[in-house]
């Protein structure tokens, strides 16, 4: 059994961490008991500091520190100011919301229970899923928006300014969140779903510009997992690209300004036919090959998150004990046993070479 150990908790919460059987056979564990006997060791961002580390002294050749971090680099490096190069060559792998990461965690990747990305999401994808959506949409107000972060990011102060463009351009908006005072907090769990699926967009508004692959929950779990177009700002265009599926978001920047936008998704909210296009990628659920980030139940697993960590675990304990076993033969072959070897060939075949 491959053994993970979380180093901490995830600012305090001991989320319980199951790895499908598909990926390895791979346990997750809180007990720093594991610290020398574990093959991996997940070190989140807050506790990358010298005085939080596991001892390296204990550390051995064959394990994995993985530095884990969902949030962007200006709220680390900048809002919670912290710097890593006094750790040296500390961690071995990087786990994250970015591709070129070398364990790539989509912000799904938390999301439980069933939804249009993770586990078996057959159900969630057909003609009939998307009319029952458009069944529920009213004309006002047409978007939605909740946020918690007011100011405290460079992102977080444009999208402010931005939004309030789009109010003064004409747009009603339901806001929710921190930002807006008491009474306008936003339904969790089970009822955000019936409370925002009324609404027709999104604004999918990230705290931070152009952050390479930086996509949370704003597009995947407000939005989209819940039948809301998003209004996407903050990621280059060619990142959403990469990861949402085709045709489902609008993109802030393709319009030269917020009364552009605007006038837009007016156009969309008096045309169905334009509107119920951006649900075409829901009527059918795509294949492993059309779109990788949408499970497929017992026929498929994503590789990615924890489940890639643990296929990569699996493969390098593979190499490591084939690479026991080699040396373990040669030093047989090298050893007395190879004379003994030689000998009984030599006297039961007396003219072989």
């Amino acid at each position: 059994k491959i053994i993970i150990l979380f180093w901490k908790p995830l600012f305090g919460r001991y989320i319980k961490i199951n790895i499908d059987r598909k990926c390895g056979n791979c346990e997750v564990t809180y007990d720093t008991n594991h610290l020398e006997t574990s093959d991996a060791v997940v070190i989140h961002y807050t506790e990358a500091r010298k005085d939080s580390l596991p001892d390296s002294a204990k550390r051995h050749s064959n394990q994995m520190y993985v530095f884990f971090s969902m949030e962007s680099p200006f709220a680390v490096s900048v809002l919670r100011g912290m710097q890593f190069d006094s750790l040296g060559p500390y961690f071995n792998w990087t786990m994250n919301y970015r591709r070129d990461s070398d364990i790539f965690f989509p912000v799904f990747e938390w999301f439980e229970g069933a939804n249009i990305f993770n586990g078996d999401t057959s159900a969630q994808y057909s003609p009939k899923v998307v009319q029952d959506i458009i069944s529920q949409k009213v004309s006002q107000p047409l978007a939605l928006w909740m946020a918690g972060n007011c100011g405290s990011t460079h992102g977080a102060k444009l999208r402010m300014q931005l939004v309030d463009e789009l109010e003064k351009a004409g747009l009603l908006i339901e806001k929710r969140g921190g930002c807006f005072g008491t009474g306008k907090t936003a339904p969790r769990g089970e009822a955000y779903k019936p409370f925002a699926v009324k609404f027709k967009f999104y604004l999918s508004f990230e705290n931070a510009v152009h952050c390479r692959d930086y996509i949370t929950e704003k597009l995947w779990k407000n939005a989209l997992d819940s039948g809301l177009v998003p209004v996407v700002w903050g990621p280059k265009r060619q990142d959403v690209e990469e990861l949402a599926p085709k045709g489902s978001f609008i993109f802030y920047e393709d319009f030269n300004s917020s009364t552009d936008l605007v006038q837009y998704l007016k156009y969309l909210d008096q045309n169905e036919t334009a509107y119920i296009q951006y649900f075409n990628w829901r009527t059918k659920q795509p294949s492993p090959d059309q779109y990788k980030l949408v499970e497929h139940g017992v026929d498929y697993k994503r590789i990615s998150g924890m489940c890639q960590m643990c296929k990569m675990l699996t493969e390098k304990n593979k190499s490591k004990n084939f690479s026991k076993i080699i040396q373990s033969l040669d030093q047989w072959w090298t050893g007395s046993e190879r004379k003994e070897c030689l000998s009984t060939t030599t006297s039961l075949h007396p003219q072989s070479d």
